[in-house]
């Protein structure tokens, strides 16, 4: 009997052991680890032209205007950081006493116009706004400030109907002239 009552206190005393190091070990914590996390949302500025991006006149009048068909349809897209004050699309020639060519000769940007939304004609005689454009040959198309986050994440559409203004000028060699016109928007 002896032995029964050795063993089952021995046996109780085993049962206990694992429950009082389990205890001991609550609480217990490691040391800390971490991971950097980092996302970054890339500001956004895209210039699209949903219709017009052909332009022709068919038949050239020497001293008068000549007005293209239908305007050129341009999206301006925008989402900014705060920095940026203002956006503006700016339409240029490259080369502007060489705007449109024939051969040896050229028609100047002066002679081509634009017309924002009907607010009325202005040649392409400006200079680059923040960069974009060419001294003499630009036009801005429009301006517009982004001092809220609402106003930095906004998008315009605009008409710009164009024509050529050959009043007052001699008469034109006969050809084709051709050339490109840039639209481009530039944040300040």
């Amino acid at each position: 009997m002896k032995l029964l009552v050795k063993g089952a206190l021995m046996g109780a005393v085993v049962a206990l052991a694992p429950a009082a190091l389990a205890h001991a070990q609550a609480g217990l914590t490691s040391s800390v680890q971490t991971v950097q996390i980092n996302a970054t949302k890339n500001p956004v500025l895209t210039v699209v032209v949903n219709s017009g991006g052909t332009q022709t006149i068919g038949a050239l009048v020497d001293g008068t205007t000549n007005n293209f068909a239908t305007p050129v349809n341009v999206t301006t897209t925008w989402d900014l950081g705060v920095g940026a004050a203002s956006v503006s699309l700016v339409g240029y020639f490259s080369t502007p006493a060489q705007a449109l060519v024939n051969g040896a000769n050229a028609l100047t940007s002066s002679l081509i116009k634009g017309d924002v939304n009907g607010g009325g004609f202005n040649a392409f005689t400006g200079n680059a706004v923040g960069g974009v454009g060419s001294a003499g040959g630009s036009l801005t198309i429009f301006t517009a400030t982004t001092p809220t986050p609402a106003a930095r994440n906004s998008n315009r559409t605009d008409n710009l109907a164009l024509q050529i203004d050959l009043t007052g000028q001699p008469a034109l060699v006969p050809g084709t002239y051709s050339g490109t016109l840039n639209l481009q928007a530039v944040t300040q």
